[in-house]
């Protein structure tokens, strides 16, 4: 089978399109032949050698693909050939065949195409558990999201819409208002000023009449991350999803106190390893939402496998407004 090969740290340009052997699945692994695959962030990190997961050498990189079942593990019990499935893996995605764990793998219902897929799981579980679970979000509360179109942005921008939330979209690019706007976003915020701890808190009160917000979802880090927190309410609650900054903030503890704020973190991956049965019925019901119209992860751009590089620049060249997804086969 061809994959996206990679035998030393570096850059997409150092993945190479190979022959490969096609992996065996173990007793509760299942094995997909994969028809989309989508590219994010962290792939680049991966490649790169700044995840925080760091699969041995050589490997292939991909975390998310949409396919169909061609081989099961003989304790594998949900799944069987023939089944149309997403699955959420920590790398092995770029590849005509990916391996899974059992739990690593959720059914795609009838009317959902391949690659819508496997555009919406890691941003939309993502943004499900930082809304649901770590922001513990109401009906009606005022919610500032950064980075609001990257792919994480989009879907919790959706999710806060569809709850009937009041959402502020920060933007590094403010021509891509449109697309915030698009997903749902209530008010803009610009995040491309060059002093971003003091504009973003006057542009949020100006904009909130002075009230501040409920709930920040951080994507970027950074300043950005510093003048978000200053736009919390009394016991507002902050997420960090990321770091696309590439800066790691620190922050003064003696702020939380005082305005009796706190933050938390959230990783996706440990929900799908810890609690599998929680990430599945998130899934089902972010699935539920697409089928109904009330969520659906605008794909930017398709590319085939051997034009990856192509896939890779949207993301690098900061010009995402969506997903963008490897095309495996023609469906």
């Amino acid at each position: 089978m061809r994959g996206l090969f990679l035998q030393e740290l570096g850059r997409p340009e150092d993945l190479s399109l190979s022959d490969i052997s096609e992996p065996k699945p173990g007793p509760s692994d299942i094995l997909v032949d994969v028809h989309a695959a989508a590219v994010n962030f962290p792939d680049i990190l991966s490649i790169a050698g700044k995840y925080q997961l760091k699969p041995q050498l050589p490997f292939v990189p991909g975390r998310e693909a949409a396919g169909v079942v061609c081989s099961v593990g003989e304790l594998v019990s949900r799944f069987k050939t023939g089944d149309r499935v997403m699955v959420q893996v920590d790398y092995g995605a770029f590849a005509e065949k990916v391996l899974a764990k059992e739990h690593e793998a959720y059914f795609i219902p009838d009317g959902i195409a391949f690659d819508q897929a496997a555009a919406v799981g890691v941003a939309f579980q993502t943004a499900w558990f930082s809304l649901t679970d770590r922001a513990r979000i109401k009906e009606g509360e005022a919610v500032l999201i950064t980075g609001a179109t990257g792919s994480v942005g989009i879907a919790a921008t959706q999710l806060a819409s569809t709850w009937n939330c009041r959402v502020l979209a920060g933007l590094t690019t403010p021509s891509k208002a449109s697309a915030a706007r698009k997903a749902g976003a209530d008010l803009i915020i610009d995040l491309s000023t060059d002093n971003p701890r003091e504009d973003i808190r006057e542009q949020v009160m100006r904009l909130t009449g002075g009230e501040g917000v409920d709930v920040v979802l951080d994507t970027i880090g950074g300043d950005v991350f510093l003048g978000a927190m200053r736009c919390l309410r009394f016991r507002g609650r902050m997420v960090v999803v990321g770091f696309t900054s590439g800066l790691i903030p620190e922050m003064k503890t003696n702020y939380l106190l005082l305005k009796n704020i706190e933050v938390s973190g959230v990783d996706r991956t440990q929900y799908r390893d810890v609690f599998p049965t929680w990430m599945d019925e998130a899934q089902a019901q972010i699935f539920d939402y697409i089928k109904q119209n009330r969520i659906k992860m605008p794909i930017q751009a398709e590319y085939p496998l051997e034009e990856f590089l192509r896939a890779f620049d949207v993301i690098r060249e900061r010009k995402v407004e969506g997903k963008v997804v490897l095309r495996l086969k023609n469906d």
